[in-house]
């Protein structure tokens, strides 16, 4: 593959995870964006280099000064925009080493947003209490950042492996990794 056409690919991923920021699907008590649906796609369709390598494209566009993010680089949410690389690498590291079907796609996905979660949650734990003095308990951090999101983003994951599926059936040879 060229590197015009890889520059393009991960171009078009960190555009469409920025995009997916400000795509709010209207659900009770959690809005629930499309941003990690992107954030998982690029791993999923790029492979684990280039999924990181264009989350990471977005993530510095937010930090030059781009609008970007939704929210500030100095959010407690920015650990989930951190934990975006190592999730979009979770998902095309699970996509380039199991076999190519929706099940490794799905589970990819899943895997990519537990990593999320596992860089997110502490980092918001640890700007809410250091940088805006608001301790927040175990449970206030599970219902809230665990539970709550839980089920949007298992859809979003379930729509990860559909969209890759459909994706294979009509691009076979379009995926960066395969190559």
């Amino acid at each position: 593959m060229t590197t015009a056409r890889k520059t393009v690919l991960c171009s078009l991923f960190a555009a469409l995870i920025t995009v997916g920021a400000y795509i709010r699907i209207p659900v009770p008590l959690l809005p629930l964006t499309l941003q990690t649906l992107f954030v998982v796609l690029s791993g999923l369709v790029l492979g684990r280099k280039l999924g990181a390598l264009s989350v990471c494209a977005y993530v510095f566009a937010g930090l030059i000064g781009i609008p970007v993010f939704t929210g500030s680089a100095f959010s407690p949410t920015f650990g989930y925009i951190v934990g975006f690389i190592a999730g979009s690498w979770t998902a095309g590291y699970i996509a380039e080493k199991m076999r190519p079907r929706f099940l490794t796609w799905f589970v990819g996905a899943l895997a990519g947003m537990a990593v999320i979660y596992a860089v997110g949650i502490p980092y918001y734990y640890v700007m809410s209490k250091y940088y805006l003095g608001n301790e927040l308990g175990a449970k206030t951090l599970l219902v809230y950042f665990v539970l709550m999101p839980m089920p949007g983003d298992i859809a979003k994951s379930l729509a990860a492996g559909l969209i890759v599926k459909r994706l294979a059936m009509f691009f076979p040879n379009s995926f960066t990794w395969r190559r």
